[in-house]
């Protein structure tokens, strides 16, 4: 694996892999840890020093690879930001090299794996492992913002764990290949770069980023092992939209075991707007510490809720009374026996008195007390009296009369008892009585029920709507932010929650492309509308370069053509103009295919809302009147409250020269903070109609 002695570049193939002479003259490979279409790791062994090693080897981008150029620009960038660091918790950078054919970064070698690793194991980490993870991944990040390095690829992936102490895994971070470095000329700025779950909103939106930057993206992090889930899931336009509007839940919400203390950390981590999110990594380490060691909040508020203060293991837990049962109705005595020879009379009270004794069972049978009780009483005084009036009848007709025979004296009367017939038809009404409330009580119970059962499935109904619903928000929303993304168009989009439509214009041909979009993403053709001119024209370098200030469709300038399209030679070309709410500059540059480029109005002060005619004859102008070559031409109209241009354009130049100058104009304006819209308008002109 040596390379001939004298010979400095080119590559020898090992294993069925190239590898460079310069590596393996130093390096003993041992195996692959890792490979991908840009490259491949290897485990090594530094032959001078008996150090191991992990060699990141790529191919060199062939000449006139734009994307290739980035990319190696990147694998350099990461040698030079890692290679100014030297800390504890961050993977350290022992060489790098490169030859014709290939570029290579000797690095630390970590064994253990990366968090990604174990999170895609569903591995749940402990509080306290958490805190010491982060306070880790922020120790690396605060000693690299202090260096000048903002590392902007903050993620588990790129969170290596080596084998640690007794206390744990050490946390190394890596892979700093989009890392920004102050006063360095490979920061790309309007160019989105990393992972998107993790990116803050500046980044997405291809601002200019700093350390606050890597503090979202540790928030995201932290998150992610508090919860087991991202705060912001799906592919790049439903992150993107969810995290420039919309809040995830708190973590304490999704987990029972992440504390409510951690909800306050991730809202400030997680803040839309940079300035309100921690200054700086050691700021959010604190908060992290504080979090971890507050005590618990059970949910009515009582700090650790699960063991009352003042209450030992033996105590007693005082808990609700259960009801003391209702004694049973006392049995009555049998009645003694009666003589056979006695006055009916002494039926008729034997009966009242079995009468009296059922009331009073049915009392105690029912209940003892309110309005139900009264009417139970009135009810058995009926069937008393009914009972009694029986009685009468039965004596009666049983007996002949007697001769009268003097009245008895209390202490000569025995006690009367009803007849049996009699008490056993009120203890059988008295049954079905109980047995007819028992049976009402089970009907309402079972309509009661059903009735909760209704109202919950109606609920639940309801929810699972509004879920459809704002799901079919974010999916129209996701795919209108897609869709302006369109290459070679300009293309707004408004959604009312279940439309989407879309307005502009775009190269011929693309529709089916976006036609194709709205079925991969599931939505129905008629929620699409699509109100889109098409072209063919050499106009793709000028969109490309203007999409990102697109005018919003109730914002400004707005302008259109005045008349009817196609325009015939002789014709006048004349357009309607709506400016911004503010004071503003107006350019209006009319591409042709030929190739150049006429600067209609090159510069004039408006102001605002300004309505404007432009075209229309006046005094020595003429008009723009329409000629050969006829086609497809197309209006920039651009509105901006700084001049766009240092110096004034000519009438008429080159495509290629003006494109040059206004993307300076518009890189100056956007450092500037300047406003700056555009709206386009496509010209059609024939020889004749």
């Amino acid at each position: 694996m040596r390379y001939p002695a004298g010979q400095q570049t080119g590559s020898l193939e090992v294993a069925g892999r190239m590898i460079p002479n310069e590596i393996a003259g130093k390096y003993e490979l041992r195996g692959t840890l890792g490979s991908g279409a840009m490259g491949i790791v290897y485990d090594a062994l530094d032959r001078n020093i008996e150090r191991r090693v992990a060699i990141k080897v790529v191919k060199r981008p062939s000449p006139g690879d734009p994307e290739g150029e980035e990319a190696h620009g990147r694998f350099r960038r990461e040698a030079q930001a890692a290679g100014r660091l030297a800390h504890p918790n961050i993977v350290g950078v022992y060489d790098y090299g490169e030859n014709a054919e290939a570029a290579w970064i000797v690095m630390e070698l970590v064994e253990g794996g990366s968090l990604k690793d174990r999170l895609d194991r569903k591995e749940r980490f402990p509080i306290p492992e958490i805190a010491r993870i982060m306070e880790q991944v922020l120790a690396a990040l605060a000693y690299s913002h202090a260096r000048g390095v903002v590392h902007r690829d903050i993620k588990p992936g790129n969170i290596m764990l080596g084998g640690g102490g007794p206390e744990g895994s050490i946390v190394k971070m890596a892979d700093f290949g989009i890392a920004r470095l102050e006063n360095s000329s490979m920061t790309q700025i309007g160019t989105v770069m990393g992972t998107p779950s993790y990116m803050a909103p500046e980044q997405l939106r291809g601002e200019t980023v700093d350390a606050r930057a890597d503090i979202w993206a540790a928030g995201v992090m932290l998150y992610q092992l508090l919860t087991g889930e991202k705060p912001f899931e799906g592919g790049f336009s439903a992150v993107m939209h969810k995290a420039l509007h919309t809040e995830p839940p708190p973590p304490s919400k999704l987990s029972v075991t992440a504390p409510q203390a951690f909800d306050a950390v991730i809202a400030t981590a997680l803040a839309k707007r940079p300035e309100e999110r921690y200054p700086n990594a050691a700021a959010f380490a604190a908060a992290i510490r504080e979090a971890a060691t507050a005590p618990a909040v059970a949910p009515g508020g009582f700090p650790d809720a699960g063991r009352l203060p003042g209450l030992d293991s033996e105590a007693t837990v005082v808990g609700p009374i259960a009801p003391t049962p209702r004694p049973a109705a006392p049995t009555p005595p049998a009645p003694p026996a009666v003589p056979a020879r006695k006055a009916p009379v002494g039926l008729i009270a034997g009966g009242a008195g079995a009468l009296a004794a059922a009331g009073i069972a049915a009392f105690f049978l029912f209940g003892s007390g309110g309005d139900g009780r009264q009417a139970e009483q009135q009810r058995l005084e009926q069937l008393r009296q009914a009972a009694e009036q029986e009685a009468r009848q039965r004596a009666t007709q049983a007996q002949p009369p007697q001769p009268v025979t003097p009245p008895t004296t209390t202490a000569d009367a025995a006690p009367a008892t009803p007849p049996a017939d009699t008490q056993a038809e009120l203890e059988r009404r008295a049954r079905d009585e109980a047995s007819r409330r028992e049976e009402a009580a089970r009907q309402q119970q079972a309509a009661e029920a059903a009735r909760q059962q209704e109202a919950a499935r109606r609920e639940q109904a309801a929810d699972e709507a509004r879920r459809r619903a704002e799901q079919l928000r974010t999916d129209l929303a996701a795919a209108g932010a897609a869709m302006a993304e369109t290459p070679c168009s300009l293309i707004s989009w408004s959604s009312t929650g279940t439309n989407l439509t879309l307005t502009g214009i775009l190269r011929r041909g693309d529709e089916a492309v976006l036609r194709q979009q709205v079925a991969v993403r599931g939505l129905s053709p008629e929620a699409v509308q699509m109100q889109l001119r098409s072209f063919s024209g050499p106009y793709c370098d000028a969109l490309d370069l203007v999409r990102p200030y697109l005018a919003a469709p109730d914002a400004g300038p707005a302008a259109g053509l005045i008349g009817n399209s196609p325009l015939a030679k002789g014709e006048l070309l004349r357009l309607s103009v709506t400016m911004p709410p503010y004071p503003s500059q107006l350019y209006v540059t009319y591409l042709m295919q030929s190739g150049e480029v006429a600067h209609l109005v090159p510069s004039r002060a408006e102001a605002p809302n300004a309505q404007l005619r432009l075209g229309d004859p006046s005094g020595s102008f003429t008009g723009w009147e329409v000629d050969e070559p006829f086609g497809t031409d197309l209006v920039l109209v651009f509105s901006s409250d700084r001049p766009v241009f240092a110096q004034r354009r000519p009438v008429l130049e080159k495509a290629e020269d003006y494109l040059r100058a206004l993307a300076a104009g518009l890189k100056a304006a956007q450092q500037q903070k300047s406003r700056v819209a555009v709206q386009a308008v496509l010209v059609e002109t024939v020889a004749r109609r």
